[in-house]
Order: C-alpha cells, then sequence, then structure tokens
C-alpha cells in the first residue's frame, strides 16, 4: 500500500561523464512515497544504475552531477553531513553483486554485529548478539554460531546475498535500493529471494526502489513503474501493464569473432577427466568428467554452490585442481597466435582493472597475446567493441563510468582480443536485460558458426541454456548429476 507522504524526491537529475559527450541520466524527475515501492526498469545502459545511486549521494567514477536535485528524508545525500546521516539509517542499499558488500577478512557475525553498533545505537554485547540472530532469521540464514564464524568465500551465492541484505536492513532503513538483487542467483535462488524481499517490504512503512530488467517481478512488486530509455524517464506504466520486451537486434555487419582469420577453426575438443578442486580443504569437485566437441556448445547448469564457477575457472586454468586433468586437443595450431581457452567472467566489475581505459584493457591482449601491431590493433578494438554493440567512444571509459551490461560487453569483447579456441562464459547475461541478454547469445551463436568457436556456457537460466547449447551438463553438489542433449535434460529431466 502506497503511504501518504514523500520520502524521496528527485527533480532535473542530469549525470553525464566529467569529460562531456551524452548524459547518462537527462532531466530524471521522481518520488517516492513512505511505503511505496517503485519499480525502475530498462535496457542495460539506460541509466537505470545511475538513478539508483543518486539516492545514496554517489555517482559513478567518471561521472559527474550537472544538474537537478536529489531529497531523502528532506536531507541532500549529495551533501558529505547529510550523507553521514542518511547512509544506512534512513537508506540503505543492496546491489546486483553481494560479494562487493562484504569483507572478505572478516567473519559473518561480526559484520553483521558492526552494522548494527553503527547505524542502531546499541551498544551491549548481548543486545547486539540478539540483533544479530534477528537479522540473520529475518533472511532467512542459520543464526547460529558456527553460521556466524564462516567468512565471505565460505557462502552460497544465496548466502551471500541475504547476508549482504542482512546489512542492508541493519538500523531498520525507511528506504530500500535494491539494484538488480536477483540477477546473479539461479532461478530456485532467485524466486526464493523474491519472496523473502516481498516479505520484508509488506511490513511496515519501508519504501523501496527496485531496479530490475525482469518485467514479471516489477509487475508483481510495485505499485507504480518507470522506465528508462537512454537516460530519460518514459511515461510510468501501471505494474499490471509492462513494456513488452523490444525485439533482438541483429549482430553487426561484417566479419565477427575476436581472431583475424575470417573462416572457421580447425577442429578440436576439450576434454575434462577426473577433475577434482577444493577451496582451502573443503572439496568442491570431485571427479567431473566431460567433453566438449570443437565447434559446439555445452551448457553447465546446477544450482547455488554446486561448483559451475570453480569448473569455469578450471577449464581456463585460473584455478588450480587437485586431481584429474583439462586437455584441449586440435587438429592444427591456431595461426593467428591466440590462447586457447579463455573466461569471461560473472564478475563483470571485479575483472577489469578501475583504472584502465575501455581502450587499454582491450590492447593488451591484442598486443600482448596476439602481438599485432599497434595500428591493426586499434582497429581490431574498434572492431571487437561494434560486435558486442559498444561505440568507439566507449574507449576512453573506464569500468566505473559504464553500466553493468556495457561492463560484461566489455569483457566479453577484451576475452575475444585474446583469439580464443575456447570460451567459458560464467553468467554472462545475469546482468543484462532480457533484450541485451539475448543479442548477447545471438552473438555467441555467431562467433560458433563464422569461426567454429567451442563454447562453455554456465547458466542457471534453461532459456538460455535451450538456445544456444547442444548437450547441458547439470552439476549438484561438486558431481555431475546428469548429461545429455539439450531436448534431453531440459525435456525429460532426470535430476
Amino acid at each position: 500500500m502506497t503511504g501518504g507522504d514523500t520520502l524521496a524526491e528527485v527533480r532535473g537529475l542530469t549525470i553525464g561523464p566529467v569529460t562531456g559527450g551524452p548524459p547518462v541520466l537527462l532531466d530524471a524527475t521522481l518520488s517516492v512515497a513512505r511505503g511505496q515501492v517503485l519499480g525502475v526498469v530498462g535496457r542495460s545502459g539506460s541509466g537505470k544504475s545511475s538513478l539508483a545511486f543518486s539516492l545514496l549521494g554517489h555517482v559513478r567514477p567518471g561521472l559527474e552531477r550537472r544538474r537537478g536535485t536529489v531529497r531523502v528524508a528532506g536531507l541532500d545525500p549529495f551533501g558529505r553531513a547529510e550523507a553521514r546521516r542518511l547512509r544506512g539509517r534512513v537508506v540503505s542499499f543492496l546491489g546486483q553483486d553481494p560479494a562487493s558488500s562484504l569483507n572478505p577478512a572478516l567473519r559473518i557475525g561480526k559484520q553483521v554485529a558492526e552494522a548494527v553498533r553503527l547505524r542502531s545505537g546499541v551498544s551491549g554485547a548481548r543486545e547486539v548478539g540478539a540483533e544479530v540472530e534477528s537479522l540473520l532469521s529475518s533472511v532467512r540464514l542459520p543464526a547460529d554460531r558456527a553460521f556466524q564464524r564462516r567468512l565471505p568465500h565460505q557462502l552460497s551465492g544465496g548466502q551471500a546475498q541475504r547476508v549482504a541484505l542482512a546489512l542492508a536492513l541493519a538500523g531498520s532503513p525507511s528506504l530500500l535500493v535494491l539494484d538488480e538483487p536477483t540477477s546473479s542467483l539461479d532461478t530456485v535462488l532467485a524466486a526464493r529471494m523474491r519472496r523473502l524481499l516481498a516479505d520484508v517490504l509488506g511490513h511496515g512503512d519501508r519504501a523501496a526502489v527496485l531496479v530490475s530488467h525482469d518485467p514479471a517481478w516489477i509487475a508483481a512488486a510495485a505499485d507504480e513503474v518507470i522506465r528508462l530509455e537512454d537516460g530519460r524517464i518514459a511515461a510510468p506504466r501501471s505494474p499490471r501493464t509492462p513494456s513488452a520486451t523490444a525485439p533482438v537486434r541483429g549482430r553487426p555487419d561484417g566479419p565477427v569473432g575476436g581472431r583475424a582469420t575470417g573462416g572457421p577453426s580447425s577442429g578440436g575438443r576439450l576434454s575434462v577427466r577426473g577433475l577434482t578442486a577444493v577451496h582451502g580443504r573443503e572439496p568442491v569437485l570431485h571427479g567431473v568428467s566431460l567433453t566438449v566437441e570443437g565447434g559446439s556448445c555445452t551448457a553447465v547448469m546446477g544450482p547455488s554452490g554446486s561448483g559451475k564457477t570453480t569448473l569455469a575457472r578450471c577449464l581456463a586454468g585460473l584455478h588450480r585442481p587437485a586431481h584429474g586433468s583439462v586437455i584441449w586437443r586440435e587438429d592444427a595450431p591456431d595461426p593467428d597466435g591466440g590462447g586457447a581457452v579463455h573466461l569471461v567472467p560473472q564478475d563483470a566489475r571485479g575483472a577489469l582493472n578501475p583504472r584502465e581505459s575501455v581502450r587499454v584493457a582491450l590492447l593488451r591482449p591484442l598486443t600482448g597475446i596476439r602481438r599485432l601491431p599497434a595500428e591493426r590493433a586499434e582497429q581490431e578494438a574498434d572492431r571487437l567493441l561494434a560486435l558486442v554493440g559498444l561505440t568507439p567512444e566507449m574507449l576512453r571509459r573506464r569500468p566505473g563510468e559504464l553500466s553493468g551490461g556495457q561492463r560484461q560487453r566489455v569483457n566479453l569483447a577484451r576475452a575475444l582480443a585474446a583469439g580464443p579456441r575456447v570460451l567459458v562464459c560464467d553468467e554472462i547475461t545475469s546482468a543484462l536485460d532480457p533484450e541485451t541478454g539475448a543479442a548477447v547469445l545471438s552473438l555467441l551463436d555467431s562467433l560458433r558458426s563464422s569461426l567454429g568457436l567451442t563454447v562453455v556456457l554456465v547458466t542457471h537460466d534453461p532459456a538460455a541454456a535451450a538456445r544456444c547449447a547442444d548437450r547441458i551438463v547439470v552439476l549438484d553438489a561438486g558431481r555431475v548429476a546428469e548429461s545429455g542433449p539439450v531436448d534431453q535434460v531440459l525435456g525429460r529431466a532426470e535430476h
């Protein structure tokens, strides 16, 4: 139920690059009442996250507030003193990358306890402990001492997301800003998280700004929906009639692929035999075996914590297995000097150096791995950006100046710049809106057909697997629970 008085208000807000150029957010105006859930939808790069961050008085590095005002509970979050009074106490944030909000060196219980002391004014050890247990229980996590002593790397993706939600709820803020809080979760955990958020938002007069590219969830959760299009707020929509997903854009004209060969690569095969991997002393993968034929696409699916990302990192040589082997064999060597296997990671922000421009990120593999001359490397960088749907203007930007979807596409372009024969894609569409995600999947299809590129697609989205994959491997608790052709696994699943 929408509350009666205004809690947050944005008027004529324009945000753009500090170096000039088109704004990422133009003349945004909105208000949020107490108890209201405002949904924000739009394609990747449309300005959704910039709008959400403004309610905390934050602008991504490389951007600036050019004009406009923001008020939360009557205070300006861009003012230093006001921001200290607002953040965490009045307005709290939960984003699409929960791991980034957790201190990797502090145990879970201590992190929540510090948030309680800082935001609620509770100081006694017994009172703080009781509040920590209450917060963990409220987000459906164990509140016992054993769980509180875990470190962030010992949590599954779903558990990390719920710990981040507990941190956001510490101090009982009046406004929650939720930026794609379920995009990194598998289908089951995402549904659980949405039910949990519905419970959290259904009590009291707490308001929320909910940013998502999932129109069905927005329709169910929001009292009002606004759509951003190229940085502008389009006409408000009733949550009962969300806009339809736009058609998939066609791929850019001209040759595709990270290599300059221009034709199908030689045949090959990726063989994984008896792969066992551990984190510290804890086993994560147990004797995993699979085969990926050259030019094919194999989807790796499974619940959060099943070992999908660890398998992806083992395939790319970024995690050393305790036992077993990963071998790529091909009939002829690559004439263009590219590497065999490259990873497009799930954490698009963490994979990029925040101090390096997109241009540097692309030129490094082009000149360092493929040994292209400087002029040709510059031309190839332009072509790769066009290939993933970005303009040459992006070359001078740094990661902090990009949206989540733009960073994901830069990571894809960087992987292609290395000239791989096998591309391992770890949840590369999870942070993208449906249209952009479909365009990326179409791009993977075109790369396979034009170059014979081999793809391993780690995903929790059955639709993505059905669209791209020839075969599916299902992991559960670090073991292969099922594998086979797509129609068999999705249509007549045994697991």
